[in-house]
């Protein structure tokens, strides 16, 4: 019985939501006595008989709408978190921020209090929960679903088997293509539809693009020397050496809204980039305003003491670059909450944008073009 309404209900996605439709065929229905509602992962979508039996056709729609929605964001098929409640509640979040589905799940701004996080991704909103301890539990309307929309219920059964999965990612990936290819959205809104597209996009290695900039912004200078002898002369006259003495700033985002964890990535990626061969480096920390006077580097540190913590403002680090035209290099580590600068006099120095997410990299990505290239931390 439960299986013919589902069936019902999925076949009429083949005409109005046909993205719907498509994802789900690729996995198989399963009914499940020993799980309490309904779970999606491992190429399975798992029910228990008596929870679907207890809602309306109306609601079992929504909640059928909310499961595909978590494949077509891959959310089961990510890398494994280790807080399964947290993990539940962060998808929920994210469905709600996206779907404005009637089924009790908190939206963004009721969890963390602030407009700053609405309509972001999945991996987003369980870093905050990390942090955040005293985020709300769901307000139940309707008994049937109490455990269903509950994380501390069903956090942890209904995330039991997700996992990075590179095969059945695979397999939606190409669903989802196909979609995009032929238009085929249903009725996702744009937002969504642009959030699903990101999950497309191929993987950075963001440290390949680093050993790239390296070797794009190295400079070299001859050096008369005794020491060495002249290729064509010998020691009759002076030979000479090549000495690396490319000049790199890392300007580092100290807003608000980057998190600690974030400058420890950056302070982590500035150590790494002794070991591309850039022999000095100066940091420059900046929020809405410059921070101080840039950091002379020459060796790896293990803490870097942070300034700031205001708002974000990218134009007075153009301005100091147009100011000081003898760096080679500028890195810009941000997570690119402020609005796009103009684009600098200096032509000399060469600029990369290092952002903290992905999200925030696909955002940002083609606004920023004009400025200079882009990666993003994975």
């Amino acid at each position: 019985m439960s299986q013919q309404r589902i069936s019902r209900i999925v076949e009429k996605w083949y005409m109005c939501e046909p993205l719907f439709f498509a994802i789900w065929t690729t996995h198989e229905l399963i009914q499940n006595p020993h799980i309490n509602t309904i779970r999606v992962g491992r190429g399975k979508i798992e029910y228990k008989d008596t929870f679907i039996q207890a809602l309306t056709d109306h609601t079992l729609e929504q909640v059928l709408q909310c499961e595909v929605m978590r494949l077509l964001l891959k959310h089961p098929y990510l890398r494994k978190k280790n807080n399964s409640t947290l993990c539940y509640l962060a998808s929920n979040i994210t469905l709600q921020e996206y779907l404005k589905t009637p089924l009790p799940f908190p939206n963004a701004e009721q969890v963390f209090q602030t407009h700053d996080y609405n309509q972001q991704y999945f991996e987003f909103y369980y870093q905050k929960l990390i942090k955040h301890t005293d985020h709300i539990s769901p307000v139940i309307d309707h008994a049937e679903l109490a455990s269903y929309s509950n994380p501390e219920k069903s956090g942890l059964e209904n995330t039991a088997y997700w996992d990075k999965d590179d095969y059945h990612s695979a397999i939606l990936n190409e669903t989802i293509d196909r979609a995009f290819q032929n238009n085929a959205w249903g009725s996702l809104s744009r937002n969504l539809q642009e959030l699903i597209v990101a999950t497309l996009t191929p993987k950075i290695n963001y440290r390949d693009i680093l050993k790239s900039f390296r070797a794009s912004i190295i400079s070299v200078k001859h050096v008369l020397t005794r020491q060495k002898p002249s290729r064509r002369y010998g020691f009759l006259y002076l030979g000479s050496r090549r000495d690396f003495c490319t000049k790199l700033l890392f300007a580092v985002d100290v807003s608000g809204s980057v998190t600690s964890e974030d400058l420890t990535k950056a302070f982590s990626i500035i150590n790494q980039l002794f070991k591309y061969g850039i022999e000095s480096i100066n940091v420059l920390q900046f929020d809405s305003t410059i921070k101080g006077k840039p950091l002379s580097l020459k060796k790896a540190k293990s803490t870097i003491q942070v300034i700031g913590r205001g708002g974000t403002d990218f134009q007075p680090l153009i301005t100091y670059i147009d100011h000081h035209t003898d760096y080679d290099g500028l890195i810009i580590f941000t997570d690119g909450w402020a609005p796009v600068p103009t684009r600098p006099k200096n032509k000399r120095t060469k600029i990369l944008w290092l952002f903290n997410h992905e999200i925030n990299y696909l955002q940002m990505r083609n606004h920023v073009k004009p400025i200079g290239s882009s990666t993003f931390i994975q």
